[in-house]
Protein backbone atom coordinates (compact mmCIF):
# COMPACT_ATOMS: atom_id res chain seq x y z
CA UNK A 1 0.00 0.00 0.00
CA UNK A 2 1.22 3.01 -0.96
CA UNK A 3 1.22 6.47 1.20
CA UNK A 4 -0.85 9.15 -0.17
CA UNK A 5 1.09 11.86 -1.97
CA UNK A 6 1.26 15.28 -0.90
CA UNK A 7 0.53 18.33 -2.91
CA UNK A 8 -1.37 16.03 -5.77
CA UNK A 9 -3.82 17.46 -7.75
CA UNK A 10 -6.70 15.47 -8.07
CA UNK A 11 -8.31 15.65 -11.83
CA UNK A 12 -11.41 17.24 -11.69
CA UNK A 13 -14.69 16.26 -13.91
CA UNK A 14 -16.03 18.90 -16.86
CA UNK A 15 -18.68 19.64 -14.16
CA UNK A 16 -16.72 19.83 -10.54
CA UNK A 17 -16.26 23.18 -10.93
CA UNK A 18 -19.23 24.35 -11.78
CA UNK A 19 -20.63 22.55 -8.15
CA UNK A 20 -18.01 24.15 -5.98
CA UNK A 21 -19.23 27.27 -7.18
CA UNK A 22 -22.94 26.42 -6.58
CA UNK A 23 -21.96 25.81 -2.83
CA UNK A 24 -20.88 29.42 -2.47
CA UNK A 25 -23.49 31.10 -3.85
CA UNK A 26 -25.95 29.02 -1.51
CA UNK A 27 -24.09 30.08 1.10
CA UNK A 28 -24.15 33.65 0.03
CA UNK A 29 -27.63 33.65 -0.69
CA UNK A 30 -27.97 31.21 3.13
CA UNK A 31 -25.98 34.31 5.11
CA UNK A 32 -28.63 37.06 2.64
CA UNK A 33 -31.60 35.07 4.26
CA UNK A 34 -30.13 35.16 7.89
CA UNK A 35 -29.01 38.99 7.66
CA UNK A 36 -32.47 39.78 6.67
CA UNK A 37 -34.48 37.76 9.07
CA UNK A 38 -32.12 38.68 12.24
CA UNK A 39 -32.53 42.54 11.09
CA UNK A 40 -36.61 42.08 11.08
CA UNK A 41 -36.37 40.54 14.19
CA UNK A 42 -34.74 43.22 15.86
CA UNK A 43 -36.48 45.57 14.40
CA UNK A 44 -39.41 44.45 15.78
CA UNK A 45 -37.84 44.02 19.06
CA UNK A 46 -36.93 47.52 19.12
CA UNK A 47 -40.55 48.21 18.25
CA UNK A 48 -41.79 46.07 21.25
CA UNK A 49 -39.72 47.69 23.65
CA UNK A 50 -40.96 51.23 22.68
CA UNK A 51 -44.33 50.30 22.63
CA UNK A 52 -43.74 49.21 26.29
CA UNK A 53 -42.08 52.68 27.02
CA UNK A 54 -45.37 54.64 25.39
CA UNK A 55 -47.65 52.21 27.47
CA UNK A 56 -45.83 52.85 30.81
CA UNK A 57 -45.89 56.63 30.34
CA UNK A 58 -49.38 56.55 29.32
CA UNK A 59 -50.42 54.43 32.57
CA UNK A 60 -48.46 56.31 34.65
CA UNK A 61 -50.05 59.68 33.50
CA UNK A 62 -53.32 58.61 34.19
CA UNK A 63 -52.97 57.38 38.20
CA UNK A 64 -51.40 60.62 38.44
CA UNK A 65 -54.29 62.09 36.80
CA UNK A 66 -57.05 59.55 38.51
CA UNK A 67 -55.52 60.67 42.01
CA UNK A 68 -55.43 64.45 40.87
CA UNK A 69 -59.56 63.70 39.92
CA UNK A 70 -60.14 62.13 43.26
CA UNK A 71 -58.97 65.02 45.53
CA UNK A 72 -60.76 67.33 43.70
CA UNK A 73 -63.94 64.93 43.64
CA UNK A 74 -63.73 64.45 47.06
CA UNK A 75 -63.11 68.41 47.75
CA UNK A 76 -60.22 68.21 50.14
CA UNK A 77 -58.19 70.59 51.27
CA UNK A 78 -54.64 70.81 50.01
CA UNK A 79 -55.24 69.37 46.57
CA UNK A 80 -52.92 71.54 43.90
CA UNK A 81 -54.04 72.95 40.81
CA UNK A 82 -50.45 72.30 39.19
CA UNK A 83 -47.81 70.62 39.59
CA UNK A 84 -44.92 68.92 38.66
CA UNK A 85 -43.56 64.96 39.11
CA UNK A 86 -40.36 62.86 37.72
CA UNK A 87 -41.29 59.31 37.64
CA UNK A 88 -38.65 57.25 35.85
CA UNK A 89 -37.11 60.04 34.39
CA UNK A 90 -40.32 61.14 32.98
CA UNK A 91 -41.03 64.47 34.00
CA UNK A 92 -45.33 65.15 34.46
CA UNK A 93 -47.19 68.37 34.18
CA UNK A 94 -50.56 67.87 36.23
CA UNK A 95 -52.68 71.09 36.02
CA UNK A 96 -56.32 70.95 36.84
CA UNK A 97 -59.23 73.45 37.10
CA UNK A 98 -62.38 73.65 38.99
CA UNK A 99 -65.15 76.17 37.57
CA UNK A 100 -68.70 76.50 39.06
CA UNK A 101 -71.06 76.68 36.74
CA UNK A 102 -73.51 79.30 36.94
CA UNK A 103 -77.08 78.86 37.65
CA UNK A 104 -76.06 75.73 39.06
CA UNK A 105 -75.01 73.82 41.90
CA UNK A 106 -72.44 71.98 40.08
CA UNK A 107 -68.96 72.01 40.06
CA UNK A 108 -66.80 71.70 36.71
CA UNK A 109 -63.55 69.58 37.01
CA UNK A 110 -60.72 69.33 34.37
CA UNK A 111 -57.37 67.19 35.15
CA UNK A 112 -55.13 66.95 32.53
CA UNK A 113 -51.70 65.73 32.45
CA UNK A 114 -48.96 66.13 29.66
CA UNK A 115 -45.49 64.21 29.14
CA UNK A 116 -42.75 64.24 27.22
CA UNK A 117 -43.44 61.07 24.76
CA UNK A 118 -39.52 60.21 23.84
CA UNK A 119 -39.06 58.28 20.37
CA UNK A 120 -42.49 59.19 19.05
CA UNK A 121 -43.43 61.74 16.18
CA UNK A 122 -46.39 62.64 14.13
CA UNK A 123 -46.32 62.35 10.76
CA UNK A 124 -46.21 65.43 9.74
CA UNK A 125 -43.00 66.41 11.60
CA UNK A 126 -41.47 63.09 10.01
CA UNK A 127 -41.27 65.15 6.49
CA UNK A 128 -39.53 68.53 7.92
CA UNK A 129 -35.79 68.67 9.02
CA UNK A 130 -34.04 67.29 11.94
CA UNK A 131 -34.15 71.04 13.34
CA UNK A 132 -37.89 71.48 12.66
CA UNK A 133 -38.57 67.83 14.96
CA UNK A 134 -39.93 68.63 18.07
CA UNK A 135 -40.46 65.87 20.58
CA UNK A 136 -44.40 64.70 20.82
CA UNK A 137 -46.39 65.33 23.73
CA UNK A 138 -48.34 62.56 25.12
CA UNK A 139 -51.47 64.11 26.76
CA UNK A 140 -54.45 63.05 29.03
CA UNK A 141 -57.63 64.86 30.25
CA UNK A 142 -59.86 63.77 32.28
CA UNK A 143 -63.50 65.64 32.79
CA UNK A 144 -66.20 65.39 35.52
CA UNK A 145 -68.39 67.19 38.01
CA UNK A 146 -69.49 67.27 41.55
CA UNK A 147 -72.30 68.81 43.30
CA UNK A 148 -70.76 72.34 44.72
CA UNK A 149 -73.50 71.72 47.56
CA UNK A 150 -71.59 70.74 50.83
CA UNK A 151 -71.94 67.09 52.19
CA UNK A 152 -73.39 68.43 55.52
CA UNK A 153 -76.14 70.56 54.09
CA UNK A 154 -79.20 68.35 53.77
CA UNK A 155 -77.80 64.90 55.63
CA UNK A 156 -80.24 64.37 58.62
CA UNK A 157 -78.64 62.35 61.80
CA UNK A 158 -80.53 59.35 62.94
Amino acid sequence: MKPPSVGIIVPCRPNCAKVRGMALIEALVASAVLSVGLAGASRLTLHTLQIASDTRQHTVALALALDAMDCHQSDRAGCLLQSTTVVQGTTYSLESQVTARTGLALVDLQVQVTWPAIGRTHSSERLGTPEQKKPSMGQITLHSSRDAVPAWLGVSLP
